[in-house]
C-alpha cells in the first residue's frame, strides 16, 4: 500500500511540470523559455511557475481540506518560482543563480522578491482532488537586484579619432530607417539565425569590441522599469511596438558574443552608420532597442 502511494505521489509531482508548461500560452512573436520549474517570458518581462497541493487526509471538513491544499500549492509554486528565476540570464556571462551563489545579500533580496509573487488566474482543482496554483513575479523586481551598473569604456566609433579613414563603406545589408532623412525612434537588431539567447542585460557590440549599447549607455532605473531591450520574433510586428515605433533603424547582427550567447555583434561599418543618425543618442538613452530572435 505504501509503495502504491509513493508511486502515485511521484506521478503527480512529475506531471506537475508538464501541466505547468501546457498552461503557459504565449502570444505570437513572444520570446519565452520554459524550464523544469516554470516559464521565463522575456518579451513580457515576467517569470511564472505553478505548484501542486494535495488534500490532507485528516482535514476536519471540505473547506479546511481545500484551504490546506491551496496553501501547500502556493508554497510549492513559490519554491518552483525561485528555481525558475535562477535560470534567468542576466548578462552574457552570468545568470541570476550565479549572482545568488556569489552574494548572500543578492540571494536574500531575490528570495524576498519571489515571496511577493502574485497569483495568476484561479485555483485549479485537479481530477485527483489536488489543486494547482500559478504564481508570477515581474522581471523588473529581479533586475533591480542583479542588473549590472558598470561598463568598460569602449574605444570611440569615430573614424577620425582612431586614425582610420572617415568614409563609411557601403555594406550589402545597409543600415536604413523606415523613413530616410527623419530622426530614428529606436533600433531593431535582427539576430535571426545567429543563435542569440535572451537575457536581462544584453549588449550590442561592434566587431572591434567597442560597445554600441550596454550598461552605462542608459539610466539604470529606467532600464529596470522598461527593460534593457525588447524581444520579438516578428520583425514587421516589432516595428509597430511602442518601444521603437515611428522610424526604427534596422541593423543586421553578424554573430553572438559571450559564453551564454546573449550579446550581439554588428559590423563596425553598421555601428558607425547607426551612431551617425539623428535621434540615435536619445534612442539608446531611453532603451528603445528591440532584438529579433528566431
Amino acid at each position: 500500500m505504501r509503495c502504491y502511494k509513493l508511486i502515485a505521489t511521484i506521478i503527480v509531482l512529475a506531471s506537475s511540470v508538464s501541466i505547468a508548461q501546457a498552461q503557459w500560452a504565449t502570444a505570437p512573436g513572444t520570446v519565452a523559455e520554459a524550464n523544469d520549474f516554470g516559464l521565463v517570458d522575456y518579451s513580457n518581462r515576467e517569470i511564472k511557475a505553478t505548484g501542486i497541493g494535495a488534500v490532507p487526509p485528516n482535514a476536519p471538513n471540505v473547506g479546511a481540506a481545500r484551504a490546506n491544499a491551496i496553501r501547500a500549492a502556493r508554497v510549492d509554486a513559490l519554491r518552483n518560482l525561485v528555481e525558475a528565476v535562477k535560470a534567468v540570464r542576466v548578462t552574457s556571462e552570468t545568470t541570476v543563480n550565479n549572482n545568488m551563489v556569489e552574494n548572500d545579500i543578492v540571494r536574500t533580496k531575490v528570495e524576498a522578491m519571489v515571496r511577493g509573487a502574485q497569483q495568476v488566474g484561479d485555483v485549479k482543482y485537479l481530477s485527483d482532488a489536488s489543486v494547482e496554483v500559478a504564481m508570477s513575479v515581474p522581471m523588473s523586481g529581479i533586475m533591480d537586484v542583479v542588473l549590472p551598473t558598470t561598463v568598460t569604456s569602449p574605444p570611440p566609433l569615430s573614424g577620425e579619432a582612431t586614425g582610420a579613414p572617415a568614409a563609411v563603406p557601403v555594406e550589402s545589408a545597409p543600415v536604413t530607417p523606415v523613413v530616410a532623412g527623419q530622426p530614428i525612434t529606436g533600433l531593431i537588431i535582427d539576430t535571426r539565425g545567429l543563435g542569440i539567447k535572451p537575457s536581462m542585460s544584453p549588449r550590442v557590440l561592434a566587431d572591434d569590441g567597442s560597445i554600441l549599447y550596454g550598461p552605462g549607455k542608459y539610466p539604470r532605473d529606467f532600464a529596470v522599469t522598461q527593460g534593457v531591450v525588447g524581444y520579438h520574433k516578428d520583425i514587421e510586428a516589432a516595428k509597430d511596438d511602442a518601444r521603437v515605433a515611428g522610424n526604427p533603424l534596422t541593423i543586421r547582427g553578424t554573430r553572438t558574443s559571450g559564453t551564454l550567447a546573449t550579446d550581439v555583434v554588428i559590423s563596425m561599418s553598421a555601428a558607425q552608420q547607426a551612431a551617425g543618425f539623428d535621434g540615435f543618442a536619445e534612442a539608446i538613452g531611453n532603451c528603445r532597442v528591440m532584438f529579433i530572435l528566431d
